[in-house]
C-alpha cells in the first residue's frame, strides 16, 4: 500500500473534526512547497551596477605588504 493510501485509510478513522485539521495542514504544506518551486523555474537575468559605487577599493591596494604582514607580527 503506498503512503497516500495510508494517509487517506489513516484519516478515514478519524473525526470530522481532525480530518479538517489534516486538510488545513496539507494545504499549507501545499502552498510552502510549491510556491518556491513555480519561481525557481523561471530564470532571472543579471543586471550590471546595480551596487555602483557601494565598494571602494583602498588607493594602495597593489602597494606590497610588509614583512611583518606575512610574518604574523603586526
Amino acid at each position: 500500500m503506498g503512503t497516500v493510501e495510508l494517509i487517506t485509510e489513516h484519516t478515514r478513522r478519524l473525526p470530522e473534526s481532525v480530518q479538517r485539521e489534516i486538510l488545513n495542514f496539507v494545504e499549507f504544506l501545499f502552498n510552502k512547497y510549491s510556491a518556491p518551486l513555480a519561481r525557481s523555474a523561471v530564470p532571472t537575468t543579471r543586471q550590471a551596477g546595480l551596487h555602483a559605487g557601494c565598494a571602494v577599493m583602498a588607493a594602495d591596494f597593489d602597494a606590497p605588504l610588509s614583512d611583518d604582514f606575512w610574518l604574523g607580527t603586526e
